[in-house]
């Protein structure tokens, strides 16, 4: 069962009197124009009498190129080093029965990860320090930085609470609390090419000092909530300018990015567009207000000659239309009254067969058809979602738009990229109208294709390999790696081609190999691309039950393998593992405590007034499927709420110590998001794979071995 949270002395406990183990986390970050380099320190403190081990399931961004991992106990360095998943955490386990500290840091998926303190001793505490290196978003002249915090609960279809070992329904929700005792700390460095004229965060209030082309960025509170993605959003002059960079590592290998910004003057063209909005319960309140207004603005944003139609899924899916509609003023208003009425009731996030009715249907006589996808993202089966777009990416292109506050970004992304088409985020209080604005520029405009790039006559190894659609106003960002050896001779540029509307056309990108810098920042991205670019190709195939022996051979993942360990990476086929060999080992029984993370705020439109001063107490499995938060309030009473839908919060009386009991009576209730799923999915953080029981206690002998999934 998931471990209950109740409220006694200084914070949050789990069920035995134990404290939770994370203590607090930092961030720093340093922006230079189009990457970003972060450094994220969580700190682990056991304040029991016995040793435990910690798990904490967290996000990351999901570009991050998790490059650095190590540990600080008594002043002591431990530096991680990658080894392939399952020899990672054989490494991890042997460590633990030997009486000595492990630490291990694993990919679930590219926005979530998972860190493992073991065997941390009582009094002591542990400070794990992970690094990554990211690539920044353009959007029309400013960069936007985002580091998300929290992940948010994530819909399970019946296929992903099934399978070998721990299935995604539990890796991907780690157990959840309204409150938790631990907060954030962020700082942040930016330096522009040039000069910085705007800089600010829709989602936290921070303190900001600009000197030309640097800023600094903090928190103004601290120990801010962990609930909420940060964003950044930084204007500054030059981001429209093609440019390269090159680095040369110590291994003598050329490291080269370069940033193609073609113009494109097309006029628009009339397309069908299909609406597939998210109206699962976690979308309720201000995040289903912000898929209304976006979506009217949508509507209006169509030209004459346009076809269209709305679906709207959760766990069924409906259409306005039989077929897509003839774009007019008719059909505008009917659309228009249609989505002033949409609401988050459909239930649980079952976007695979809504995405499939959608791609599946006869394609227009004369119009291409480009698809819009309005969505938070948290669902677990993502690559089978990935999977479908890019089957079908060849007549139907898929632009996104990601909601709320802790949209999933591998989703969202992933979903634009596999669709050949862009993502956009709305954050609470961003102005809609330029990122809508934005997209149908591009949906609306030819882009160009069959892009293709030369680096002269010299051997560059490119990432990604196959270059994907350049849209209006877009920045297209390209890695190369070059072996150097005695004759090799650096390229001198590079020249982009492609197809446009106009007929063939060129844009060439100088590249000045003297002012080759020494690092491996950008080798360490360009790895990362052509990672992520395989883990979303046929050539990966996610494990599920027997294809476990079958992937051992396949080309894609040796791949990966080969180019994570190279680098130095984290990616679904490896882990980084830190052990610290102890003089005087640590035995006895380890105790299993599992870190609760934040609800995201605004998930499910739960009211923060009714939890305001809350004490969780637990969650359990509904009668009906869906996840229930019982909550006790002081001055609200219990009652059951069996609403089909993706989560149900229960809020009760606060008991008295004389009682003991959880009162009785009427309820006020709040639903929530995800999922009408057949098994818990909050809680029970179980790996079965070898070192986490379901329950507290570790023996230290004669541990069982059994299958742990690496997917």
């Amino acid at each position: 069962m998931p471990e209950p949270l109740t409220a006694r002395r200084a914070g949050l406990f789990t069920k035995q009197d134990a404290p939770v183990p994370l203590d607090g986390v930092s961030i720093d970050a340093e922006i230079s124009t189009f990457c970003a380099r972060v450094v994220v320190a969580q700190r682990f403190v056991n304040r029991e009498t016995m040793p435990i081990e910690a798990v904490y399931v967290f996000p990351l961004d999901e570009g991050a190129a998790v490059c650095g991992f190590e540990a600080i106990i008594d002043g002591t360095l431990v530096v991680g080093e990658v080894k392939e998943r399952e020899e990672a955490f054989k490494t991890y386990d042997e460590a633990m029965e030997q009486g000595h500290g492990a630490y291990l840091l694993d990919e679930e998926r590219p926005d979530v990860f998972q860190a493992s303190v073991g065997n941390l001793p009582p009094g002591k505490e542990v400070l794990l320090k992970l690094t990554y290196v990211t690539e920044l978003t353009v959007e029309s002249g400013s960069v936007r930085f985002s580091i998300p915090t929290t992940v948010s609960p994530r819909y399970a279809p019946a296929e992903d609470h099934v399978g070998v070992g721990r299935p995604d329904a539990q890796a991907l929700n780690p157990p959840v609390a309204w409150r938790v005792p631990y907060g954030l700390n962020l700082s942040v460095g930016v330096t522009m090419a040039g000069a910085i004229t705007r800089l600010e965060s829709p989602s936290h209030p921070v303190a900001i000092a600009i000197d030309g082309h640097d800023a600094t960025v903090t928190l103004a509170q601290r120990d801010t909530a962990l609930d909420r993605d940060f964003v950044l959003s930084i204007e500054a002059a030059g981001l429209d300018v093609p440019q390269a960079w090159m680095e040369r590592d110590e291994d003598g290998t050329d490291s080269i990015a370069v940033a193609f910004v073609p113009t494109l003057a097309d006029a628009p063209v009339p397309t069908e567009v299909i609406f597939l909005v998210d109206r699962s319960g976690s979308m309720s309140g201000n995040w289903i207000a912000e898929v209304r207004n976006a979506l009217q603005l949508c509507l209006r944003s169509m030209i004459p000659g346009c076809c269209f139609n709305i679906f709207g899924f959760g766990s069924t899916f409906d259409r306005l239309f039989p077929r897509s509609c003839a774009y007019d003023e008719r059909s505008l208003a009917k659309a228009s009254a249609h989505v002033s009425t949409l609401d988050a009731d459909l239930g649980g996030t079952e976007i695979l067969p809504a995405l499939k009715a959608v791609l599946e249907q006869p394609l227009h006589a004369t119009l291409a058809r480009q698809v819009v996808v309005l969505t938070d993202g948290q669902v677990t089966n993502t690559d089978a979602v990935l999977a479908l777009a890019k089957k079908h990416a060849a007549n139907a292109r898929i632009f996104t738009f990601g909601i709320g506050t802790g949209a999933s970004h591998y989703l969202v992304k992933g979903l634009a990229r596999a669709g050949r088409g862009v993502a956009e985020f709305i954050y609470p209080g961003e102005r809609i109208e330029p990122k809508v604005i934005r997209q149908f520029g591009r949906l609306l405009t030819p882009a160009i294709t069959n892009v293709r790039i030369e680096w002269g006559r010299v051997d560059v190894a490119q990432a990604p390999s196959i270059v994907p659609p350049i849209f209006r106003g877009g920045r297209l960002l390209l890695y190369g790696l070059q072996e150097q050896g005695p004759t090799s001779v650096s390229p001198a540029r590079a020249r982009l081609s492609a197809d446009t509307p106009s007929g063939r056309m060129n844009w060439d990108v100088e590249i000045d190999s003297e002012k080759a810098r020494a690092g491996r920042t950008v080798a360490t991205l360009a790895a990362r691309a052509r990672i992520r670019e395989l883990e979303e190709s046929s050539e990966w195939t996610p494990p599920r039950g027997s294809r476990q022996t079958a992937r051992k051979a396949n080309a894609g993942t040796q791949e990966i393998i080969a180019l994570s360990t190279r680098y130095g990476l984290v990616s679904r086929e490896t882990s980084f593992v830190a052990i610290e060999r102890r003089d005087t080992p640590v035995h006895g029984d380890i105790q299993l405590r599992r870190v609760p993370i934040a609800l995201t705020n605004g998930w499910g439109g739960v009211d923060e007034m009714l939890i305001l001063g809350a004490i969780p107490a637990r969650s359990r499995r509904g009668d009906a499927g869906a996840v229930v938060f019982d909550v006790m309030v002081p001055g609200w009473s219990i009652g059951e709420v069996n609403e089909r839908g993706d989560c149900v919060v229960r809020v009760s009386k606060a008991p008295s110590r004389r009682d003991g009991d959880r009162g009785g009576g009427a309820s006020r209730s709040a639903r929530a998001g995800h999922a009408p799923a057949r098994r818990r999915f909050l809680g029970s953080h179980e790996r079965v794979r070898g070192s986490h029981r379901s329950e507290a206690a570790r023996p230290r002998a004669g541990a069982v071995r059994r299958n742990r999934r690496s997917g």
